[in-house]
């Protein structure tokens, strides 16, 4: 008996099986990538808003006020991510991060702050609970960018430092302000989750030369001060130019997904930046850089 025929259809049964689980591994909308490690992980990598991180967020911020020993307040947080966007009102001066006797100048200040960072974490930082690959967020993945001396209070910017290239889009950010004789005025937090992601772009440099060539003759619209309705469109490739590599993480309703992308300047004088993925070579976003 011929054995061939039976050897091939368990052949074709088995890269049918492989293939089947490969594209069982991406969501929706996902791409499978190899990191320079060799390990396949889906891409790009998406925060959800779900109960269970709402949750987490919940119980981090009643940690904060039994901690703190303040009254209730309900938080103010940034959508998906479940970090404070601001301070409530009412807790503004209430809580004490220089415990010590003695002066508060910038050097006290800042350790504070430090102090503070690692002391809040649970609730200044983003938990992530759908089962990605993900490391915890502390005070050792931030780096300080900025701190001013303003008048009665200080300001300090902390900067995400885990991930690979710079992170845009107005994430990756936490302030601080700090009153001088100790006290929190106001925070923001918009870190992100810390997620494996890729270390170089896939699409070629003749592809974005390409995507750039296709941005003359393109139209924007946007609104001037006297509210009227603008057009502007790229004249020629001058116009055009791309800037390095950045993480950006893009809302849209209830998800973010964490892209690396290409920004692209379009304009003159008004221009916008179109946000190229470095991996699939699609648009994702638009932003217009000036006030209107």
């Amino acid at each position: 008996m011929n054995s061939k025929p039976a050897i091939q259809h368990a052949l074709f049964c088995a890269i049918l099986m492989v293939a089947s689980l490969f594209g069982a591994c991406a969501a929706p909308g996902q791409v499978t990538v190899n990191t320079p490690e060799g390990r396949l992980q889906n891409y790009p990598p998406t925060i959800e808003d779900t109960p269970q991180r709402r949750q987490a967020a919940e119980e981090a911020w009643k940690k904060l006020i039994a901690e703190f020993q303040l009254p209730e307040a309900k938080p103010d947080l940034e959508p998906v991510l479940n970090t404070p966007r601001a301070l409530p009102p009412e807790l503004a001066g209430r809580i004490v991060l220089h415990t010590k006797a003695g002066a508060f100048g910038e050097l006290e200040a800042k350790e504070a702050m430090r102090r503070f960072i690692e002391r809040a974490s649970g609730a200044l930082f983003p938990n992530h609970t759908n089962g990605s690959t993900h490391g915890s967020i502390g005070l050792k993945d931030l780096s300080l960018v900025s701190f001013a001396n303003d008048g009665n209070f200080y300001r300090a910017v902390y900067r995400q430092a885990n991930y690979p290239f710079p992170i845009a889009g107005g994430y990756g950010e936490l302030q601080l302000t700090v009153s001088k004789n100790g006290t929190l005025l106001q925070w923001g937090s918009r870190i992100i989750p810390a997620f494996d992601m890729p270390t170089r772009a896939e699409v070629t440099s003749q592809a974005i030369q390409s995507i750039m060539d296709k941005m003359v003759g393109r139209e924007f619209s946007y609104t001037n001060i006297a509210g009227q309705q603008m057009r502007y469109k790229v004249a020629n490739r001058s116009e055009v130019s791309v800037k390095d590599l950045v993480v950006y993480p893009k809302r849209e309703g209830g998800r973010i997904t964490i892209h690396l992308a290409y920004p692209i300047e379009a304009g003159k004088g008004t221009t916008w930046t179109i946000y190229v993925d470095a991996i699939t070579g699609q648009e994702i976003d638009v932003k217009q850089n000036f006030a209107s």
